[in-house]
């Protein structure tokens, strides 16, 4: 069997880290077969780029003030957030028009979106953009402002203001984490002002999110669950979540799962 490299090793234990809250160092050399002092390498090297942060005998999850770098997030729970593009995808219609957030998991639903006939898509993710450029089918729509580097987001006054000129059958969005009451969180304000603002200027939303936004915390708040329309996720969520979506007649779609 062939040994992973230490780039593989150490995306692997960032997964990890951020999936579970907190691991050892001792659990950590135990679970990747190497040493203390490799381990502590790699946590020094991965809390370097704020992909763990670093504790006396461990690494814990990044910050809620500052979320995982993109290029972390794009390779994490890949097969998650494909089930979860194709099943929005499942959710339109032909001769739709929709806003689509950035993120990742919004990446993966650019990638899935096919087969629908014509469409007209507005929106501020610049790594979605790129993907449906060249679709001949597809209007597609871009607001101006400053992009982001950290994940390609086009934010700013400009941006507003210009998104607030459409009203659109269907908003696609992910979030950062959602909280045990059901409140949808994010990290950048900027980023948050326009989904707001697409929130309200959509007929229906649909929020997809994959089982760990429920163990993520974040510090700006989007909104809440019970608003949205249709909630698209991998896993059946925690009790009080679903009692939440039950008891305002949201839609769950669990991709991938019997029953």
């Amino acid at each position: 069997m062939t040994k992973p490299s230490i780039a593989d090793r150490r995306a692997a234990i960032a997964k990890l880290v951020n999936l579970s809250g907190y691991a050892s160092n001792e659990y950590l050399a135990e679970h990747f077969a190497v040493s203390t002092q490799t381990v502590r390498r790699d946590i020094r090297a991965l809390a370097r780029e704020n992909l763990v942060s670093r504790h006396h005998g461990g690494a814990g999850s990044v910050s809620s003030v500052v979320n995982t770098s993109y290029d972390a997030r794009r390779v994490s729970r890949t097969a998650e957030k494909r089930l979860l593009g194709q099943a929005v995808t499942g959710l339109l219609r032909d001769g739709a028009s929709l806003f689509i957030t950035p993120g990742t998991t919004m990446e993966f639903f650019a990638r899935e979106l096919t087969g629908l006939g014509r469409l007209c898509v507005i929106t501020n993710n610049l790594h979605a953009a790129m993907l449906l450029h060249n679709r001949e089918e597809i209007e597609l729509i871009l607001p101006c402002g400053r992009v982001r580097a950290k994940n390609g987001a086009i934010v700013g006054a400009s941006a507003l203001s210009f998104l607030a000129d459409f009203y659109v059958d269907f908003l696609v969005t992910s979030v950062g984490a959602i909280a045990p009451d059901g409140t949808l969180l994010d990290y950048d304000v900027n980023e948050v002002a326009l989904v707001q603002r697409m929130m309200r200027n959509a007929k229906k939303i649909v929020l997809a999110a994959d089982q760990t936004k429920f163990e993520r915390s974040a510090v700006i708040k989007v909104g809440h669950i019970r608003d949205v329309s249709v909630f698209v996720t991998d896993r059946p969520p925690p009790p009080a979540i679903s009692d939440i979506l039950g008891a305002s007649g949201v839609q769950l779609v669990l991709p991938g799962t019997r029953g």
